[in-house]
């Protein structure tokens, strides 16, 4: 195994600390000011101890965190994207560039992997981890819990089923012992080449469960596609903001002549799509888990297959008895509960107008 460039780096060990002992979720790194930390929705400079930084101070940094084949990878490519263990805690990075010099930003993972429970989420979440394949979506930007979400279902499996579980990730966030399952975590750069290859090579592996981190190409798409319709349960997520668009970004990824076919494999092979955001309460001081949830019953995979996928959202508002629910229904309860500002759900909600007429 390659060792870290810059050894026993003062600054990293002190800086490391002070984050797991705050209890600090992330820390940024840029030239000219002082280390930043994000505290609840604010970010803070930390410049009563620590000097502003200087090119080699983030240069060296850098180097006290990485090997140096990621220093070749990072010097090609302008960006780094990797996690790390400090002191019996695990640390997602992203180290890149900004005018000519090094910038990077620190998030410090849970301690532990929470459990459904632990998150608020329904118990529709467990119920889909018992099907012995098809395709399981958890979707929206970074920093709405996808992750944590799915590391939770991962993890309940892990606990109640004997399974072989296979994770595709970039980079490791949640390690996970083996449990009532065999779980085997693979990385890329480090243990695969990339996802698409190592999709294949998961089909060699004979998994049950795979968990790959976003479907970003039409190739990846149809793998997770394929490796559904096999007897797999296949994991993954998008970037997008609804049950809806999550549906249209995957058929529209293919060509005109390919669209029928995908409609067909989509409407036969998805279980479920939870879409998910957090929002900023009125004290500032938590947060709070927002969802949306499709279950592929027959009217969905109907839409599907007709390419009526506009009636999406109504179908779900009408089989709320199956467990789904638009985003908006979280969002109609914070606000009546008083605990979520107009202002912050006017940011995150697909349909105002609904809310506006449904609000107390």
């Amino acid at each position: 195994m390659e060792e870290i460039i810059k050894q026993n780096f003062q600054m990293r060990e002190q800086l490391l600390q002070v984050m797991i002992d705050n209890d600090w979720s992330d820390m940024y790194l840029t030239v000219w000011s002082s280390p930043a930390i994000k505290i609840w929705w604010e970010i803070v400079k930390i410049d009563e101890w620590v000097d502003v930084l200087k090119p080699k101070d983030t240069l060296d940094f850098a180097k006290s965190l990485i090997t140096e084949y990621q220093f070749e990878e990072l010097s090609k490519k302008k960006n780094l994207d990797f996690s790390f263990g400090f002191s019996d805690r695990r640390f997602r990075c992203n180290i890149s560039f900004q005018m000519w010099y090094y910038m990077i930003v620190l998030r410090l993972l849970a301690n532990n992997i929470p459990n459904i429970d632990e998150l608020w989420l329904t118990d529709i979440y467990k119920d889909v981890t018992k099907r012995g394949q098809w395709l399981i979506l958890v979707t929206w930007p970074t920093g709405s819990w996808k992750t944590t979400t799915l590391s939770a279902m991962i993890d309940y499996i892990n606990v109640n089923y004997n399974k072989h579980i296979i994770t595709i990730e970039d980079p490791i966030e949640y390690v996970h012992k083996h449990k009532n399952s065999i779980i085997e975590q693979k990385e890329i750069g480090k243990d695969v080449l990339d996802y698409e290859t190592a999709l294949l090579w998961a089909m060699r592996q004979n998994p049950q469960v795979i968990f790959f981190w976003e479907m970003r190409s039409k190739s990846e798409m149809e793998m997770a596609l394929t490796l559904s319709e096999t007897w797999h349960l296949v994991f993954s997520t998008l970037h997008t903001r609804s049950a809806h668009q999550t549906i249209s970004r995957i058929i529209d990824t293919f060509n005109w002549e390919d669209k029928i076919q995908i409609r067909l494999q989509l409407a036969d092979s998805l279980v479920a799509v939870f879409s998910q955001r957090l929002l900023k309460l009125n004290n500032g001081t938590w947060v709070q888990l927002a969802k949306e949830i499709l279950i592929n019953n027959w009217a969905i995979s109907n839409l599907i297959r007709e390419n009526d996928l506009h009636q999406i959202p109504s179908i779900i508002q009408m089989w709320s008895r199956e467990w789904m629910q638009l985003l908006e229904t979280d969002i109609i309860e914070l606000i009546n509960s008083g605990v979520i500002s107009k202002e912050e759900w006017y940011k995150y909600a697909n349909n105002p107008k609904y809310i506006k007429e449904s609000i107390n």
